[in-house]
């Protein structure tokens, strides 16, 4: 059972989806960590059931689709940078924390009732 996923510098990870409204990334429990100027592309929808979701050291993560984090959550530190085309849901023991420097753009809608924690810049809407 994969407990970890590490992504380094040149590093790829991309999830792709046929129909685009199909969820394809499921993360039910694992750290998935990007760092060293990574990057993590998911084409389509994200949930994380569980578990964690971390950008570092000038990486991005971009997903193509909505995320919702049920609990875990999506961290974004040192200079990461990310981008949600579709709407993000923090659901009640879930968190999404922006450590600054650096930039979450999310284009479309934020549901939230968990932890959304912005020390960094936060854009909402599309440009």
């Amino acid at each position: 059972m994969i407990k970890f996923i590490i992504i380094t510098a040149l590093g790829l990870l991309s999830l792709a989806s046929v129909q685009a409204q199909q969820t394809v990334l499921v993360n039910s429990g694992e750290t998935i960590t990007v760092t060293g100027g990574g990057l993590l592309y998911v084409s389509g929808d994200t949930r994380i059931d569980a578990g964690r979701i971390n950008a570092m050291n000038l990486s991005t993560v971009e997903f193509h689709g909505s995320v919702s984090v049920i609990t875990g959550g999506l961290y974004l530190y040192m200079d990461a940078s990310g981008l949600i085309t579709g709407d993000l849901e923090i659901r009640q023991t879930a968190t999404c924390w922006r450590y600054k420097p650096g930039v979450l753009t999310i284009e479309g809608t934020i549901r939230n009732s968990g932890t959304l924690n912005n020390e960094g810049e936060i854009v909402i809407g599309k440009p």
